[in-house]
C-alpha cells in the first residue's frame, strides 16, 4: 500500500496538483515572452563581478564583450542562483553572506533521446505522462504534443540527489549509454529506434551550479527569512526565495513580492 501511495502521491502534494500544462514550443517561451516586452532593455552575455551597496543606491561591475563596465541604480533585484552569487564580490553583511553560502542546491539532470518513431504511442498507447521507475534513471517523460507524428523525443532520465550527482559525473556518451540500457528494460524498441541525445546536469552548468535550492528545516528558520529581507538596496529574488523551489511558479511569486 505504501508503494502504491508513493506512486500517486503527486496528486496529493500541494505543489504538484494536476493539471500541469506546457507552453507551446517549450518552457523557454515564458522567458522569451518577457524579453519581447523588454526589448532593448536586456544586456545578454554580461557577467557580474561585483555588487556594492552605496549610500544612495547600488553599483554593479560586470564584464561584457571582454570589457569591464559599471551600472548604477537606486535598487538592484538580484536573481543570480546562490551557488554563483556566493562567489561574487559584495559588501553585504556577514550574516547575509553566510546565509547565501549555506544553502544547498540539488544535483539533477535530464537527457533528451530522439527516436525514429513514436513507438510508445503506436505500440503502448502512451500519450504524454511519466513512467516512474525504481532504476537510477528515476523517470521517463513522454511528449504531450504532436501525437502520432513521425519522430519524437523522450526525457530518457530525470534524476536528482545521489543519482543526479552520479549521472552528472558521467561523460555525455556514458549518460546516453546508461539511459538506453535502463530504458530498454521498459521499452525494448529503444536500441533499434534511437537516433541521438542531448543531456545536461545543472550542477555542472556555469551560471547555475545546481538545479534548485533545497532548504533543510533549520535553513528555513535560520536563513530563509534573512534571504528574503532587503540587503541595503539589493533585493534577492528567484525560485530559491519562495516556498515552491524548483518551479517557475515560485520564481514568479518571488518576483511579484519583491517588485511590490
Amino acid at each position: 500500500a505504501s508503494g502504491m501511495m508513493n506512486q500517486i502521491s503527486g496528486d496529493y502534494s500541494f505543489t504538484q496538483q494536476p493539471m500541469m500544462f506546457q507552453p507551446v514550443g517549450g518552457m523557454e517561451q515564458i522567458p522569451l515572452a518577457f524579453s519581447k516586452k523588454l526589448r532593448g532593455r536586456i544586456t545578454l552575455g554580461a557577467e557580474v563581478q561585483e555588487i556594492t551597496n552605496t549610500e544612495d543606491g547600488v553599483s554593479i561591475v560586470y564584464n561584457h564583450n571582454k570589457k569591464t563596465q559599471v551600472i548604477k541604480g537606486d535598487y538592484c533585484i538580484c536573481t543570480i542562483p546562490l551557488p554563483v552569487l556566493k562567489n561574487i564580490k559584495t559588501n553585504f553583511t556577514e550574516p547575509m553572506k553566510n546565509a547565501i553560502k549555506s544553502i544547498n542546491y540539488v544535483a539533477s539532470g535530464k537527457i533528451g533521446l530522439q527516436f525514429k518513431s513514436r513507438f510508445w504511442e503506436n505500440n503502448d498507447r502512451i500519450l504524454g505522462g511519466i513512467t516512474t521507475t525504481n532504476l537510477d534513471i528515476s523517470q521517463i517523460w513522454y511528449p504531450s504534443h504532436n501525437f502520432y507524428s513521425k519522430k519524437g523525443v523522450l526525457v530518457g532520465y530525470y534524476n536528482s540527489g545521489t543519482n543526479g550527482a552520479k549521472y552528472g559525473d558521467y561523460s555525455l556518451a556514458k549518460r546516453e549509454e546508461q539511459a538506453l540500457a535502463q530504458g530498454s528494460k521498459i521499452h525494448p524498441e529503444y536500441k533499434k529506434e534511437f537516433e541521438n541525445s542531448f543531456s545536461l546536469a545543472w550542477q555542472k552548468i556555469k551560471y547555475s551550479e545546481g538545479a534548485w535550492a533545497s532548504y533543510s528545516a533549520s535553513d528555513k528558520t535560520n536563513y530563509y527569512p534573512l534571504l528574503n529581507e532587503p540587503e541595503g538596496n539589493v533585493y534577492l529574488s528567484g525560485e530559491h526565495l519562495s516556498n515552491i523551489t524548483g518551479w517557475m511558479a515560485g520564481s514568479f511569486e518571488s518576483a511579484r513580492l519583491v517588485v511590490s
